[in-house]
């Protein structure tokens, strides 16, 4: 596939007049495919170019007290149909590109918006009015103006360093990316929420950030910094999850390394619910483990779904989350969710841990089937009633008994 993507993006420039600037071009070092590059700094150079003529055609006058009128102005036929081919050459271009490593986006949204605007007043033929009120364009010389969807701009020494970014997973709201930090060295993760987002997942999406960076834990995934223009944020980068780990593991892991894995899980758990907070969205991949040297540090994230004591955002009437929940959600409403649908799934999760199963079926009996029995039964009375008392179960399992 990357082979024919090559061969399309060289053949593309051969088609097109590429002229850039040897400055702009140096901007786009981050772009590996030299074609592309070029393709983009010409792009770039291009539009710095229709709007330099564009701010010389807008008519400027200053009124009594000395404050600048935009007064409109007229684009020039033959300018705009070379400005809106040149639109439509990026457009073509972003759309075969789509769902692509080489996907390209505008990250300056002054051009963007720019862009758009023009749109609606430059003609395909007779020249352009330019509309009163528009103000000259901001031209950008020493940014690029074009990112690669799977890239981020990073600041150093006052300028943004653009590195990569590795798609690792997808969900409703958000795609998580891994890149390495070109200050540090080291792996970081990046949440950025999808495009067509509505207000109210946009504000969970942020809830989640807010609530994980309110919360300091060892057994708690860190988050670090908000990007509120990209809708992003970045975070620790987790080794792998836990059902992973325990598939590959499973037969060679002790009772006791199980044991000490779900004692973390607890501890994790038990540092939210003292914050008032319960995750509503245990499940085996969103518990993640961190392989050190000398220990491995288990992780509670992912918590898109976390219900705090003042949101507003909880409501979300009788459609069931999380994989490992109980069914009966769907008829009392997640909204209603309480410590007891915590406990059940959070016994399923311990299930899974200790005998590497998610079906009870093929279990034998003995306490890890007690266990089970007891942490989904269907009389929430009868479940959990705090993570202490289903660790305190977990305890009581010896090798000879489960």
């Amino acid at each position: 596939m990357a082979t024919q993507i090559d061969a399309f993006l060289k053949r593309v420039s051969s088609e097109q007049d590429i002229n850039f600037l040897e400055d702009i071009y140096e901007l786009y070092s981050f772009i590996s495919n030299e074609y592309l590059r070029k393709m983009l700094a010409s792009f770039h150079t291009q539009l710095n170019r229709w709007f330099n003529v564009i701010n010389q055609d807008i008519r400027i006058e200053y009124d009594e007290d000395g404050t600048v009128q935009y007064n409109g102005g007229y684009f020039h036929a033959q300018d705009s149909r070379y400005f809106l081919s040149l639109i439509n050459d990026i457009d073509q271009l972003r759309s075969k590109l789509k769902s692509t490593a080489y996907a390209f986006r505008f990250c300056n949204r002054n051009y963007d918006d720019t862009i758009r605007i023009c749109r609606r007043f430059v003609a395909k033929s007779g020249g352009s009015n330019i509309p009163e009120g528009f103000a000259p364009i901001m031209i950008e010389e020493l940014k690029p103006i074009f990112e690669l969807e799977t890239g981020i701009a990073l600041p150093q020494d006052k300028q943004n360093i653009y590195t990569s970014l590795q798609a690792i997973g997808e969900g409703s709201y958000a795609t998580v990316f891994r890149y390495t930090d070109p200050n540090y060295q080291i792996p970081v993760v990046l949440k950025r929420a999808k495009r067509d987002l509505n207000e109210k997942e946009l504000a969970r999406f942020r809830q989640e950030f807010d609530v994980l960076k309110s919360l300091h834990s060892p057994y708690i995934v860190e988050v670090y910094s908000f990007n509120e223009s990209e809708r992003e944020y970045t975070m620790e980068s987790m080794d792998e999850n836990i059902y992973r780990f325990i598939l590959k593991n499973n037969t060679k892991l002790t009772l006791a390394a199980r044991k000490g894995y779900i004692r973390q899980i607890c501890q994790g758990l038990k540092y939210i619910h003292s914050k008032g907070l319960l995750h509503r969205d245990i499940s085996l991949t969103n518990i993640f483990i961190k392989h050190y040297d000398d220990v491995e540090v288990i992780k509670v994230g992912d918590f898109g779904l976390v219900k705090t004591p003042e949101s507003t955002l909880t409501s979300l009437q009788t459609e069931l989350k999380g994989s490992l929940n109980d069914p009966d959600l769907i008829h009392v409403g997640f909204g209603k969710y309480e410590m007891c649908h915590e406990t059940y799934a959070l016994t399923r999760l311990c299930y899974f841990i200790l005998t590497g199963k998610t079906n009870i079926n093929k279990q034998k009996d003995g306490e890890i089937k007690q266990f089970w029995y007891k942490g989904t039964n269907p009389n929430r009375k009868e479940r959990f009633q705090t993570v202490d008392e289903l660790f305190l179960a977990i305890q009581k399992i010896t090798e000879t008994n489960q």
